[in-house]
């Protein structure tokens, strides 16, 4: 640091003066080398209280995203949470509202979770959890897509830029996804693995008339139909 380096040239300068003889008497020369110690003393305490504050610094930066990833990510699944998939849903729901352009929403549900749990236990199903979430987060591929765990066996897909057509399709690619895991899941009364439902909604225009709640209402209700419906399947609404 510059500052060290004036402070190491003051230091220097004072050993070179004392060996010059300038002073007078020794009684001014003592004194003056009793000063110069004290001044190195304190230069190296400083020193070692900069060292200290800079590896504090490293510490507290680590913990920082420590806690924001704690914020925003799942601790169980490594996927954005509820609240990380609120933030992405509010900023892209705005700027899809400037430009006018379609926009998807897709709500997922593990089918029989509950079933699941009974008949594996809560470890196994925290395992299936996380593979499932996994798996989804493998369909979507575009940059802006985005899967969150919404909550419990819940989880949400936010396709920006995406028509209804299209958002059936990605929709499709979950399930198929989430089918090639092959979990088996003996407590289903709709299969021998573990599947998934989908509720798909789509705004083909956003425009200030339309609240960001009117879509999520939507998915949560095309899920209903599709669960209702016998499960293992989607349900899709353009508004």
């Amino acid at each position: 640091m510059d500052l060290f380096k004036q402070e190491y040239e003051i230091i220097r300068k004072g050993e070179a003066l004392l060996e010059e003889e300038i002073f007078s008497d020794e009684v001014g020369a003592k004194h003056y080398r009793a000063l110069l110690r004290h001044y190195r003393k304190l230069f190296s305490q400083l020193r070692h209280l900069v060292k200290i504050s800079d590896i504090q610094q490293n510490d507290l930066n680590h913990l920082n995203k420590q806690l924001v990833r704690l914020s925003q990510f799942d601790p169980l699944t490594g996927i954005p949470n509820r609240r990380r998939f609120e933030e992405e849903l509010n900023r892209e729901w705005r700027r899809h509202q400037r430009l006018g352009t379609p926009f998807s929403l897709i709500m997922i549900d593990i089918d029989h979770f509950k079933q699941y749990n009974d008949t594996y236990g809560h470890s196994a199903g925290d395992d299936c959890l996380r593979k499932v979430a996994q798996a989804l987060s493998v369909a979507v591929n575009r940059p802006a897509d985005f899967v969150a765990r919404y909550g419990g066996e819940e989880f949400v897909c936010v396709l920006p830029q995406t028509d209804g057509q299209g958002a059936v399709a990605v929709g499709q690619r979950l399930c198929d996804m989430v089918s090639l895991l092959a979990i088996p899941h003996a407590g289903s009364s709709i299969g021998k693995y573990v599947s998934i439902s989908l509720g798909v909604a789509t705004l083909a225009c956003p425009t200030a008339d339309h609240a960001i709640q009117d879509i999520i209402t939507a998915a949560d209700a095309c899920l209903y139909n599709a669960k209702e419906s016998g499960r293992n399947r989607l349900d899709s609404v353009s508004l």
